[in-house]
């Protein structure tokens, strides 16, 4: 370009504020445009509002028929819940007296075994005393 010193300068310059206001306009294109289509959107919305303001009613009876039904519904589903419950509730209470009844066997057992084994200690000992007597019996017939 053959520029020198403050001629450069002065080109850089006028370069960079060429690019400020390109830049500047367009930001001010994409504002713009972006406040038409902001503009369309509330139109857009302001429509849609007149719309569902006329289908208002008719949306406000079919909600409240299916609160209505979703209200049954959910009633049903509670007393089929609560009856669910209850029969499980008898089953548990069942398993239990089942589980009582089966602890109290299992009791009887170990205290009829307890039995059986203390007599039979019993027994032992009984015959080890006699034993021990007859010992004592003989040692004294012939050391008497």
């Amino acid at each position: 370009m053959g520029l020198t010193g403050s001629e450069l300068m002065n080109f850089v310059r006028d370069q960079q504020t060429l690019e400020r206001e390109e830049r500047e306009k367009e930001r001010q294109d994409r504002e713009k445009e972006e406040e038409r289509l902001e503009k369309l959107r509330l139109f857009e919305i302001d429509q849609k509002a007149k719309e569902d303001e006329r289908l208002k009613k008719t949306r406000l009876f079919e909600i409240e028929r299916a609160k209505l039904e979703l209200r049954r519904e959910e009633r049903a589903r509670q007393e089929k819940e609560e009856a669910r419950q209850e029969k499980e509730k008898e089953k548990e209470e069942a398993r239990q007296e089942n589980e009582k009844e089966r602890q109290l066997e299992i009791d009887r057992e170990e205290k009829a075994r307890q039995l059986k084994l203390e007599r039979e200690k019993k027994a032992r000992q009984e015959k080890e005393k006699e034993k021990e007597e007859a010992r004592q019996e003989r040692e004294r017939r012939k050391g008497g």
